[in-house]
């Protein structure tokens, strides 16, 4: 509130008679800040950059963004998963995994003539698949409140036996059989409920699924050859497939939803399936964000990221993030160069687990995705 005084008044007649344009008895100078702060009102935040056209997508430079890693204490050639506040690890010949907090620790067990083949883990759950040896038999699935560490068994629908699965929050997607058609189950592990959904048609499959926040990805592909025709996917609101678009038709492969778009690789070589080359769409523009390694695309935190091997003997492997901001970052740079790769990165909410090789020296280590 203004509050006018006879000083107030007096001194803006004087000012005005030493050639101010302010008429007497206008609006009187706002208070003084009583901080004494003189701050400007806050700026807006630079606009995001607009990509090109499908055909013409803008070329994205990596800047570099590492991430505070830090060491597992775990060989790299043990199945490990650390979360928020959990770390999960897989035992010998992955026959078991403990998951551990604080002095805490549940044992999940695999159980005769099984073996652990999945670990998943959100801010509040994990997720523990155990799957026939012989795979003539369902998986078993357990789910694990991580706010208190009771387990509860996902039976409904089956899973099948492999496949592909992946969790977000308190929903696992993970496949299932339904008449003898290979289907998408979706499970709400709060109240135990699940459902089938979407059925591939027949002579066809899918794996490769991601999910977030932002949403769930799933790559398609038929029983072509030499080379199936893969299409890369995000679920719609009624759970079905819907191509991204902007991919090439046949050539994708990894596939991840963003917060105003999607990621996507395509493999420009079909006898080269591990060389990919990465692209982003955002508000229906397109960004090209080089090349990397098929198979690696993950979803973490806010950001999605994928593994780039070394592009020439002087170059390490690195770890790319494309963020909401849409900017392309290096998270992470391996030790060696040249001979030098890493494993698939493994999202735990929001922290990722990596393992690195090479002739520097092999890493397994984790950082916490702001």
């Amino acid at each position: 509130m203004t509050v006018r005084t006879t000083i107030a008044l007096a001194l803006l007649v004087a000012l005005s008679g030493c050639g101010t344009d302010a008429p007497a008895g206008g609006p009187a100078p706002a208070p003084a800040d009583p901080t004494g702060s003189t701050s400007a009102a806050p700026s807006k935040a630079p606009a995001a950059p607009t990509g090109g056209t499908v055909d013409e997508p803008t070329p994205v430079e990596p800047t570099q963004g590492l991430l505070d890693w830090r060491d597992t204490g775990v060989p790299t050639d043990t199945r490990y998963v650390r979360g928020t506040e959990w770390e999960a690890l897989a035992g010998a010949g992955d026959t078991q995994v403990e998951l551990t907090r604080d002095g805490a620790a549940v044992t999940v067990r695999a159980g005769g003539g099984r073996t652990v083949s999945e670990v998943l883990m959100s801010a509040d759950w994990a997720v523990v698949v155990k799957q026939d040896r012989a795979e003539s038999a369902p998986s078993e699935v357990v789910a694990v409140d991580l706010a208190t560490g009771e387990q509860r068994d996902v039976v409904s629908p089956p899973a099948a036996s492999g496949g592909s699965w992946a969790l977000t929050g308190g929903d696992l997607y993970y496949p299932t059989y339904v008449d003898d058609a290979y289907c998408l189950a979706t499970g709400a592990l709060a109240d135990g409920n699940g459902e089938d959904g979407w059925c591939a048609p027949a002579r066809s499959g899918f794996s490769g699924l991601t999910a977030s926040a932002q949403g769930v990805g799933i790559l398609t592909f038929d029983d072509a050859r030499p080379v199936a025709c893969r299409t890369v996917n995000l679920l719609d609101g009624s759970g079905l497939p819907q191509p991204v678009e902007g991919a090439t038709d046949c050539t994708a492969w990894d596939v991840a939803a963003t917060a105003d778009g999607a990621l996507w690789s395509e493999v420009p070589r079909p006898r080269r399936q591990e060389e990919a080359r990465f692209l982003a769409s955002a508000d229906d523009t397109y960004f090209d964000l080089g090349p990397g390694t098929t198979g690696t695309a993950v979803p973490c935190g806010d950001s999605v990221f994928f593994v780039r091997d070394p592009q020439g003997d002087d170059e390490p492997a690195r770890l790319m993030r494309w963020t909401p901001e849409r900017t392309l970052e290096v998270a992470y740079e391996s030790a060696s160069v040249g001979n030098a790769f890493l494993g698939e990165p493994v999202c735990g909410g929001d922290v990722l687990t990596l393992t690195s090789f090479g002739e520097q020296g092999d890493e397994h280590v984790w950082a916490g995705v702001a």
